[in-house]
């Protein structure tokens, strides 16, 4: 991480946190992989505060403070456990502790990176088949749209629910934009290329058949699609 950056951020801790216990910075500008359009993100815990998320103009950088107790912190560890989504778990684990005034730095530190390694909670069978109806609806609904644009939009939630199913049925992470991608290619490249490359035909040429096949048969990986003898209780 950058010198300039640690200071900046220690700058705007002492500007705008100065009662902070713990802070890190997280996030691409932590590793080192910074462009025109990074942000500096930087964790807090604060028990003067109320936990959110607030963004900022700084010296030039664009900054987000994910401020939390540390009450509030465990409930978000946990919260993204059962989600899925590693984000405030993968930041504590990976970000640059710059402030630990009680010594409870560490420790969080510690917890995020057992949790981020044991993975998400394992979906169930029912989180399966629910995700299998999901898929099995849309692809319907892709397979005889003839309006291009909604298939677009058809097409968008078809494949975040392929890739959601896909990671979370075997117990592995998932992320939000490009993370989300990120997340596919790391766990199966050879499913990610096909997946891109059936989806660059179809917007080519709008021919769905190899796009709707690939999805099919990943869906086989899973029992199939889903839809006579599926229920699910509303309570």
């Amino acid at each position: 991480m950058r010198d300039s950056i640690k200071r900046i951020a220690e700058q705007f801790i002492v500007s705008h946190y100065p009662e902070s216990d713990i802070v890190w910075i997280g996030g691409s500008t932590a590793y080192g992989n910074v462009t025109t359009e990074s942000d500096i993100d930087i964790i807090i815990i604060d028990e003067t505060e109320t936990p959110r998320l607030e963004c900022y103009h700084f010296l030039g950088w664009k900054i987000e403070a994910f401020i939390y107790t540390a009450s509030s912190l465990e409930f978000q560890f946990h919260t993204a456990k059962y989600r899925g989504v590693p984000t405030i778990i993968k930041m504590c684990a990976e970000g640059v502790l710059i402030e630990d005034k009680n010594g409870n730095g560490d420790k969080y530190q510690r917890e995020a990176k057992m949790l981020y390694e044991q993975g998400p909670h394992l979906w169930d069978e029912g989180k399966i088949n629910e995700a299998r109806y999901l898929i099995t609806d849309f692809l319907s609904d892709f397979r005889s749209s003839e309006d291009f644009g909604e298939s677009l939009f058809i097409l968008n939630k078809l494949i975040d629910m392929l890739t959601e199913l896909i990671l979370r049925a075997d117990g592995n992470w998932i992320g939000e934009g490009k993370w989300f991608a990120r997340s596919l290619k790391s766990y199966d490249k050879d499913i990610y290329e096909k997946l891109v490359k059936y989806t660059k035909i179809y917007m080519n040429t709008n021919d769905k058949t190899e796009l709707i096949s690939f999805i099919q048969t990943t869906l086989d990986n899973y029992d199939g699609e889903l839809f006579v003898g599926y229920k699910r209780s509303f309570l």
